[in-house]
């Protein structure tokens, strides 16, 4: 029998193995990367021609192999870059569902060297609106649903040049449907020619601070190669032949990943592109369902999935009562939130070890995870959320700005090719979030003498309701908005499998007799879904404040005790 051993990161990014890494000086910064390709996303797509037949995207009753994925891009380039004028650095912002057409629009851009600019489809029609102009967009592809959100909000950005429609029932003004130019035949076999850098600008994802205005996080190509090999390195670290030449080793085994997380969300898009490379199976859904998952886990014969906490907890209780086959599933990834010790400890006793139960930590700003921790680690170490991952450096700072000792508390900051460079024409929130060398993330935590990291806090504002950051300043100005409110906190209410959820604290006008379903029908009209607070209590006294206004919301906890 041939012996086995788990190989090393070390081994793995050594001098002339698989992912050698090299020292590089990147914007001022020296920085630790690999040596190796894929350096830009266009080129990790043109590499996935050879993956031929096998099955890239599966929707419903629709399946898609690797070489017909490549075909629809390749048609899609060529009319956005032929009849639409799409070229390097045009911008191209997508707005829908996890369709297969999500996809092939974010390859279309990588191959051009346009700019990808995902946008949250949860959000509410002004919402939707203020982005793209944000943004500035010269295409916008988007489903119906997000075309009419925009429509009705009235305002359409006036540098959109161009409206893409994708999976419309009905001929809308002023939109091109997607499979007009999807099924066009491009001029020959090649892409059009573009000269894409690992340098130039691939995204820009928008994400939320403490502010409340909406940031645009500028992630370039190595970026997005860095995390992109980061997660490919994992794989490499299974067990192998004691003899394996790790410098000749062939791509992992292709993997069946069935995909919760939407594509606008970094977790989303990371998964996209490094399961494309690949060659890993995406089965996608319409909308969270658990006893659909686990059909689509029995009939794909899925080996991974990941989600927030309250997600795997939900198809772990319906495992536990289905005959549905799910035998070939190796790995549940938790992330967006933190995740129940109980719920760690259930993954690896009910598959009795066969599941890894994996989790990480990241941000935006990171392009996705730079800490990891999975399998026996993670079961005796369930508070951590894992060591850092190749290419990064992550620490513990305090505030006169000292790295602190292992145990200490303080501000978890981070440097490496993953970190994106900043933000979107905001010059003061990049100085005062990138400063140094380091990202400094607002999230308090510390590092244990071995290297694994623990989130205690965060220093920002915001609740973190199953992986979405909802701004408490959005929504206090939203309450603040209603004619009988006064004045309004936002705090995070613990809760078991999300996290936490928004919940308010209101002051009404004297008189005034708004009640709690009012109010939260009010936030509901103007803001997405999930920023609604589950709760609002009623209070008659002024809310505290410190000597310059701010609000002191740490002794408003009692309001919110169990009724």
């Amino acid at each position: 029998m041939t012996e086995l051993r788990a190989h090393t990161i070390e081994e793995l990014t050594a001098p002339g193995s698989l992912f050698p890494l090299v020292e590089r000086v990147v914007d001022g910064k020296t920085l630790q990367l690999y040596d190796r390709d894929p350096r830009t996303l266009r080129d990790a797509f043109l590499h996935t021609r050879d993956f031929g037949s096998e099955d890239a995207v599966v929707y419903e009753g629709e399946r898609y192999t690797f070489a017909e994925q490549y075909d629809i891009v390749l048609r899609l380039a060529h009319q956005l870059h032929g009849r639409l004028g799409v070229g390097k650095g045009d911008r191209v912002a997508i707005a829908m569902r996890n369709y297969p057409e999500w996809i092939f629009s974010f390859w279309a851009t990588q191959v051009l060297g346009a700019v990808a600019i995902p946008i949250n489809a949860w959000l509410a029609g002004a919402e939707l609106a203020g982005i793209l102009t944000d943004c500035r967009p010269d295409v916008l592809i988007a489903d119906e649903e997000r075309i009419e959100r925009m429509m009705a909000a009235g305002a359409r950005p006036v540098t959109l040049r161009t409206v893409i429609g994708v999976r419309c029932r009905q001929i809308l003004p002023d939109v091109i449907p997607f499979e007009e130019l999807a099924s066009t035949p491009p001029p020959d076999d090649s892409f059009p020619a573009a000269e894409v850098t690992a340098e130039d600008v691939s995204t820009i994802l928008f994400t939320s601070g403490t502010t409340g205005r909406a940031k645009g996080v500028i992630g370039r190509h190595f970026n997005h190669s860095a995390s992109l090999l980061n997660k490919l390195i994992r794989n490499y670290t299974r067990p192998l032949p004691v003899d394996a030449d790790l410098s000749t080793l062939g791509r992992p085994p292709a993997s069946n990943k069935l995909t919760t997380y939407p594509f606008f969300h970094i977790a989303g898009l990371n998964t996209l592109y490094s399961a494309t490379y690949s060659g890993h199976k995406m089965v996608l859904m319409y909308k969270w369902d658990v006893q659909e998952a686990l059909r689509i886990m029995e009939a794909e014969q899925i080996n991974e999935m990941a989600g927030a906490p309250f997600v795997v907890q939900g198809l772990l209780d319906a495992i536990k009562v289905s005959d549905r086959d799910v035998s070939h599933l190796t790995s549940l990834g938790l992330g967006g939130s933190a995740s129940p010790t109980q719920l760690i400890l259930d993954i690896h006793e009910t598959f009795e070890g066969r599941v890894d139960a994996r989790t990480g930590y990241g941000l935006t700003e990171t392009t996705s995870g730079v800490v990891a921790i999975a399998g026996r680690n993670w079961v005796e170490r369930p508070g951590s959320v894992g060591t850092a991952l190749p290419t990064a450096v992550i620490a513990a700072m305090g505030e006169d700005g000292a790295i602190l000792a292992p145990g200490e508390v303080g501000e978890i900051v981070i440097r490496g090719p993953q970190v994106v460079t900043g933000y979107e024409n905001l010059p003061e929130e990049t100085a005062e979030a990138f400063r140094d060398g380091w990202f400094r993330t607002g999230d308090l935590g510390r590092i244990d003498p071995d290297g694994y990291v623990y989130i205690v806090g965060r220093l920002k504002d915001l609740v973190i309701r199953g992986g979405e950051n909802i701004v408490s300043a959005e929504v206090e100005l939203c309450l603040v908005n209603h004619p009988d409110v006064v004045e309004a906190a936002v705090v995070g209410m613990p809760h078991p499998s999300l996290g936490e959820e928004p919940a308010a604290i209101v002051r009404l006008r004297q008189g005034a007799s708004a009640g709690e379903s009012e109010l939260r029908a009010w936030v509901s009209h103007h803001l997405a879904a999930f920023k609604v607070p589950v709760r609002i209590v009623f209070v008659d006294e002024p809310l505290p404040r410190t000597a310059s206004g701010k609000l002191v919301k740490q002794s408003l906890a009692a309001s919110l005790a169990p009724r």
